[in-house]
């Protein structure tokens, strides 16, 4: 357990720990300065500190995310005595949104876990992954989130400049294993069978040209509703994923030198191998052609 502390510490928000003092948890912050247009910023993170404060109340949030975990119940809703939540919850709140929270029970002692970080990748990854914003999550214990935000805090401090993609990956990997959770947990999140048949059945033909009244059929829903909760789930419709598993295995399939890029475009499901080098130039920004010639070049290298 955190050690106890008589009273807050004296600090400002961005302050951190004075350095060698090991009370039991970490918190630290990297900059105040927002940036709009950030990609990806690490602002602030906290690990296991003491909850001080009775109430924290941000009527118009922080600017950034924040991404918090209480390892004990705690009231996030105000006016209200008894805890709200109870151990293991985690909140997203966005930049702009009013935040509450405080401890359940006992001051400078029940722990939370959290991060201050910015950017589109961010929104990007919370979007991708489904993840409620500003409702509760429950989670099975703390060992994502803290072995997340250690991971973050190294690198954030063990390096004179810190690699921001690691720290995207540590991020996306903890969105997309929160989201994991979530649906083999949480029968509102899980996948249905019946959707999963119909990706199946799409990664199965992937060079048929998908019809969307069999597709139905294999659902065992109306084709509008289909194409929501496919949607819905995967974050696409079913078109744009056929293109993409189709652009994909062509990818693969350019590597072997054997295979005429004709040849490719009919083992996708084009034809017209002028149509597919239109599809693969859009998806890529290059031709199949040449495609394959700059990667054959760096293969040689």
């Amino acid at each position: 357990m955190p050690q106890s502390l008589a009273t807050p510490p004296g600090f400002v928000m961005w302050r951190t720990l004075p350095q060698g003092d090991d009370p039991g948890w970490k918190r630290q912050w990297f900059g105040n300065e927002l940036d709009a247009g950030a990609v990806f910023n690490v602002r602030g993170i906290g690990i296991r500190e003491p909850m001080f404060n009775a109430d924290v109340h941000r009527p118009i949030g922080t600017g950034d995310w924040l991404i918090m975990f209480f390892h004990r119940p705690a009231r996030l809703r105000r006016g209200e005595a008894e805890p709200s939540v109870g151990a293991n919850t985690l909140v997203l709140w966005p930049p702009g949104a009013e935040q509450f929270y405080s401890f359940g029970t006992v001051a400078n002692v029940e722990p939370h876990s959290w991060m201050h970080v910015e950017g589109s990748w961010v929104a990007a990854q919370v979007d991708e992954n489904r993840l409620p914003v500003g409702t509760p999550i429950v989670l099975e214990d703390d060992a994502l989130v803290v072995a997340t935000l250690e991971s973050m805090m190294e690198e954030m401090t063990a390096h004179e400049v810190p690699d921001r993609i690691i720290l995207g990956n540590h991020f996306q990997n903890w969105a997309r294993s929160v989201a994991r959770s979530l649906q083999t947990r949480d029968p509102q999140h899980r996948i249905p069978a019946a959707i999963l048949a119909v990706r199946a059945h799409l990664d199965e033909h992937v060079a048929v040209l998908p019809v969307l009244d069999d597709l139905a059929t294999i659902a065992g829903m109306s084709r509008s509703h289909l194409c929501h909760q496919f949607r819905r789930y995967f974050g696409t419709t079913i078109s744009r994923y056929v293109v993409r598993k189709r652009m994909s295995l062509a990818e693969r399939l350019l590597y072997d030198v054997t295979v005429r890029p004709g040849q490719i475009a009919c083992m996708v499901g084009y034809p017209d191998i002028y149509q597919f080098s239109k599809q693969f130039k859009k998806t890529f920004g290059v031709s199949p052609t040449r495609y394959r010639r700059q990667h054959a070049r760096a293969n040689e290298g």
